[in-house]
């Protein structure tokens, strides 16, 4: 089973590099995934480090879920910032044409989601270490498939908001 938690935490990488592929030419749907490829990696390079800290682990995991939601909130001041020091096009038009889409706000509350079950599993794990409870029940049976369910939802909502891109992009032509 251990397995598949592995590949389902792999999965956010695949997917979020189909979706580049996918909106190649949508320069928001572009910098959305690249965003999430920055951070994803920044969870990657420290999830073997922080699975060693065994009760912190889960806070952790809960901070990385809000870093998450950092993509979504700031990568249009981001692209703004990004566009004033190397004049690029690209990052004008991801300023310009970024707008919140329904998928990024289901991303929002599934990434909250995340972070609650870490935290409420990093409380467990305090009290089952200081004796005030005999059992981690959250730990050792519910967390680890909630997380894995919500990452291959993520997984669907990074291939609906790449689909979605072009029809997005195309009605901001329309509206302009």
């Amino acid at each position: 089973m251990s397995e598949l938690y592995t590949l389902a935490d792999q999965a956010l990488i695949a997917f979020a590099i189909i979706g580049i592929f996918i909106s190649w030419k949508n320069p928001i749907a572009t910098w959305f995934f690249l965003s999430y490829l920055m951070i994803i990696s920044i969870d990657l390079t420290f999830s073997y480090i922080s699975f060693e800290w065994k009760v912190h682990y889960y806070i952790f995991q809960a901070i990385l879920n809000i870093a998450f939601i950092i993509p979504i909130v700031y990568r249009r001041n981001l692209a703004l910032f990004l566009y004033q020091k190397t004049d690029s096009r690209f990052f004008k038009q991801a300023y310009e044409k970024q707008t919140l889409s329904s998928q990024e706000c289901m991303i929002l509350l599934i990434f909250l989601g995340a972070a609650l079950v870490n935290i409420f599993t990093w409380l467990e794990i305090l009290a089952y270490k200081h004796y005030w409870i005999d059992n981690a029940y959250i730990k050792l049976y519910v967390r680890n498939n909630i997380i894995m369910l919500i990452q291959l939802v993520l997984c669907v909502c990074f291939v609906a908001y790449a689909i979605q891109s072009k029809s997005r992009d195309w009605n901001y032509e329309a509206t302009k």
